[in-house]
């Protein structure tokens, strides 16, 4: 990994269309940077906006009925929130590849998976329909399938929901793109076949020097596998900082994703976990939008607009403006 910055995201907010007037904001505060051969992490509850950033980063808002509203995503310097078809043509799939939520949806049933892979090589204007096929099982090798040329001939049916993935991801780095949005790509996966998708990105990201956004809920995993965090809550980014340092969290929330941890709980102990819900989509109340469920809330939390990022740090980011009052060590809690 190089300090070389591929993805600036500022102060980036995303709407949906709900009639002919009226729109609702999903998104109204995401910022992250992303450099070369980096992995980032990207967490948070359901309904935070990860989903709909991602979206944002491969061009497919519009087929939600959303779209980018504010702010920039500056992908080696191509602003993607203003980007017209021309320009998503030439990027999408062949610079900035993405591995979808659901292994089971992904593929295509109704083309065998050659046919799938060849439809994105095609892209590739230096390669002939025999260089094509070659590449394709090459691409199968690199994500571990065994037997390629048996699995070029099935149907999506026909494999287990792990090659799915592994499939998936072929096509992800079919073109070597210098970003991969994996969203959530070990959702309805066992553990197993997890940590064996895990290890297959990592290998990705130091073979081809890949920076590769990982979205999840799991924390364990993300701070596992990826150099630096991103948390999202109801619809803003409001922290960001090294995984090595997550005990050093400086927000409220991202002290609590850590502390609810199962692995951190006692045997046959009680598990903690976050009190109460988080706001409505759109629906956010004044001030800071944790401040109903936080422990270290102040009068200050509840007024003004929710916080911008603070820079505590080179890498460290928070949005909390009770920072300095919070404690070095998750742990003393």
């Amino acid at each position: 990994m190089t300090n070389e910055l591929l993805v600036d995201i500022d102060s980036v907010q995303v709407s949906v269309k709900l009639s002919r007037t009226r729109r609702l904001q999903i998104v109204d505060y995401a910022s992250m940077q992303i450099r070369r051969g980096e992995m980032m992490g990207l967490i948070g509850e359901s309904g935070s906006g990860k989903t709909m950033l991602c979206r944002g980063f491969i061009g497919t808002l519009e087929r939600r009925d959303a779209y980018i509203s504010g702010g920039k995503i500056l992908f080696d310097g191509i602003d993607l929130a203003k980007a017209k078809d021309e320009t998503w043509r030439a990027i999408r799939g062949k610079r900035i590849g993405y591995v979808p939520q659901s292994a089971l949806a992904g593929p295509n049933p109704v083309l065998t998976i050659e046919a799938q892979l060849l439809e994105t090589l095609k892209n590739d204007p230096k390669l002939d329909r025999q260089s094509a096929r070659k590449r394709a099982m090459e691409l199968l090798e690199i994500v571990q399938i065994r037997r390629p040329d048996i699995v070029m001939k099935q149907y999506p049916n026909q494999l287990s929901g792990g090659m799915k993935q592994r499939v998936m991801i072929a096509c992800a780095i079919a073109l070597q793109p210098e970003l991969i949005v994996a969203d959530e790509p070990t959702t309805g996966l066992d553990v197993t076949v997890q940590a064996e998708i895990m290890k297959l990105l990592k290998d990705i990201r130091s073979e081809f020097n890949t920076s590769i956004v990982l979205v999840s809920h799991d924390l364990p995993l993300i701070n596992d596998v990826c150099d630096r965090i991103t948390v999202m809550h109801a619809g803003a980014t409001i922290e960001t900082l090294p995984s090595s340092e997550i005990e050093k969290s400086k927000h409220p929330y991202t002290i609590a994703l850590y502390k609810s941890r199962i692995d951190l709980a006692p045997p046959r102990g009680e598990l903690i976990t976050i009190k109460g819900q988080p706001p409505a989509v759109g629906n956010w109340q004044e001030g800071c939008r944790f401040n109903q469920r936080c422990d270290f809330v102040t009068d200050a939390c509840l007024v003004g607009p929710h916080p911008r990022y603070i820079q505590l740090a080179q890498d460290h980011q928070t949005a909390c403006i009770n920072h300095a009052s919070i404690s070095d060590k998750v742990g003393s809690r």
